[in-house]
């Protein structure tokens, strides 16, 4: 962006959303955070930032953010984000995800926002696709109750009126430091805190499925490429690779250098078996692509969770 903006990000004090309000303070933007912290925790609130205590399912509290706040950029991240939980509470989905998006778009339009990002699942909106690597233009068919409401969302983008500047990033499954395991969404977390506790670790399935895993700092610099004015349209966020999940088992299990095997669950009928993303569009229009290599996001993540847990433990 040549000119500092000031722009309100939703789900800021969450994994990925705290780490891109970290970018943008970096570039020299202003930052309003709105959270419901439900999820997110204050302290992963970097400093600089305003801070406002909202739900977004709240659409009168919103739109008096937006009044005050006047932001010309929006950075759309709160969201629920657990392709299992999702099949447990739909509901709950639908509410935050779909309603939640809506009003957000709608308190936009009234503050005159000119840009909207929105943080978008390529995990979960394509479903078991016919073609990968999965482009932009392939069918969504989603089969979680998460990924119907994040595709719901998406199309209700492009319906709506009006000159918003619209942007959206079908994220893979994105990984790294920070990542919270007890919220059941992120298996590299879940994994490595399962081993460090002394737990056998679930995988539902053979272990076969595959999965594009993206860190999450090649995350944040495509939130900080997509900000850029004249950018639109939807842009696949992932590295093109496939892991399976046996793979991603094995390779934590031997950064911790642990021997405990897996119990092998039935599979999840609303988890895809294969996802892996084709990212050359956002390479060719958003001059972005992933940098780090799986091998050192991986082991990076694990030492920071490890470290963690041991910090914790020592600390009782």
């Amino acid at each position: 962006m040549s000119e500092h903006q000031k722009i309100l990000l939703t789900g800021g004090a969450g994994f990925i959303g705290s780490q891109v309000a970290q970018a943008y303070l970096d570039a020299g933007h202003k930052v309003i955070v709105v959270d419901d912290f439900s999820r997110g925790k204050r302290d992963h609130l970097p400093e600089g930032v305003r801070v406002y205590q909202v739900d977004i399912s709240n659409r009168d509290a919103l739109n008096e953010v937006f009044r005050l706040a006047r932001p010309t950029i929006v950075s759309h991240h709160a969201a629920l984000v657990s392709v299992r939980e999702s099949s447990e509470q739909p509901e709950a989905y639908w509410k935050v995800n779909l309603q939640g998006t809506v009003n957000i778009v709608e308190a936009a339009s009234k503050a005159g926002v000119r840009k909207l990002i929105y943080a978008s699942s390529g995990g979960a909106i394509y479903g078991e696709a016919e073609v990968l690597p999965i482009p932009e233009n392939a069918s969504a068919n989603p089969i979680s109750p998460y990924g119907e409401s994040k595709f719901a969302a998406e199309k209700m983008l492009w319906r709506r009126d009006g000159n918003l500047e619209t942007v959206v990033l079908r994220y893979g499954n994105v990984y790294g430091p920070g990542q919270n395991a007890l919220q059941n969404n992120g298996v590299i977390a879940i994994f490595t805190h399962a081993l460090l506790t002394g737990k056998q670790p679930l995988i539902f399935g053979d272990g076969s499925q595959t999965r594009d895993y993206v860190h999450v700092r090649d995350v944040v610099d495509a939130n900080l490429a997509a900000s850029k004015p004249g950018v639109g349209g939807i842009y696949n966020i992932g590295t093109g690779k496939a892991h399976s999940l046996l793979d991603v088992y094995n390779r934590i299990a031997l950064s911790l250098k642990v021997t405990t095997l897996p119990l092998f669950l039935p599979h999840n009928h609303y988890e895809v078996e294969h996802n892996v993303l084709d990212v050359q569009r956002a390479r060719e229009r958003l001059g972005w692509q992933p940098c780090i290599p799986f091998a050192m996001g991986l082991w990076e993540t694990v030492q920071a969770i490890e470290t963690d847990h041991y910090q914790k433990y020592a600390s009782v």
